[in-house]
């Protein structure tokens, strides 16, 4: 287990929690929860925690005076400071409590990295970095657009060339197809990405879940278009032809 040395202890949480939970204060509770893991049971760091707390809300309450109060809040700072030098005192013997800080962190920076592959997607880059395959860009896509932590690289199928070769949607012609499937157990999902959305796309979708449904007998076909934009007619034609739409984070299902 890596063992975080006292400063860098110290530095997450002077520097890196005040950093996150003013880009995100919705991960204030979060983040508090986790903290009280840590120290809940030693009364003097509790004790530090309700002050950090009082402090926090005084803080944002005369942040518009805070010229005026500066003195003041220099002071409160110097104390808490003072605090966690003696807190600092312990830290070696809480290691395997500071996992649980560790974890919430790391969720948090999984969460941010799907909801930058969907971005990454939806500008039809899917840029892969050291380390991702295009799976892994495309799996934290899908987690961000559907809300599904669940999904895995391993259960995609991408760019997956098929061949109509008994004209299920293409009236005879072998047309020939390139497609996108997540697979599960008993059940595959045929999805596309789009910045932009309307319903000739729609109905390209529908054409390759028919088709995938047709190769697959026995398995449950579904069809999902993750779009950013889309034209005023895309969700009733989504409706119509039995395909999930998800838009600007609103899942519609078919």
């Amino acid at each position: 287990m890596l063992k975080l040395k006292d400063e860098e202890v110290l530095y997450m949480l002077e520097t890196q929690i005040p950093e996150l939970l003013e880009r995100r204060p919705e991960l204030e509770p979060r983040a508090f929860r986790a903290f009280l893991r840590v120290f809940t049971t030693k009364e003097e760091t509790a004790a530090i925690l309700a002050e950090l707390r009082e402090f926090h809300g005084e803080f944002l309450h005369f942040r518009t005076e805070v010229n005026e109060r500066f003195e003041q809040v220099d002071q409160r700072f110097e104390q808490v400071d003072q605090r966690f030098e003696q807190v600092d005192q312990r830290l070696d013997g809480i290691d395997r409590r500071l996992d649980g800080v560790e974890g919430e962190l790391g969720s948090i920076r999984n969460e941010m990295r799907d909801r930058f592959d969907l971005l990454q997607s939806f500008l039809g880059r899917f840029q892969t970095r050291t380390g991702r395959s295009l799976e892994d860009v495309v799996a934290g896509a899908l987690r961000a657009a559907l809300r599904r932590p669940d999904i895995k690289p391993e259960q995609l199928r991408l760019r997956q060339r098929l061949v109509d070769e008994h004209g299920l949607v293409s009236r005879g012609r072998q047309r020939r197809f390139e497609v996108d499937v997540l697979a599960e157990d008993g059940q595959l999902t045929v999805f596309e990405v789009k910045s932009y959305c309307n319903a000739d796309d729609v109905d390209a979708l529908l054409d390759r879940v028919v088709l995938v449904r047709g190769l697959n007998p026995g398995r449950v076909v579904e069809g999902v278009m993750i779009a950013l934009s889309i034209e005023a007619d895309v969700p009733q034609r989504c409706t119509e032809l039995g395909l999930t739409l998800v838009h600007r984070g609103e899942v519609i299902p078919a």
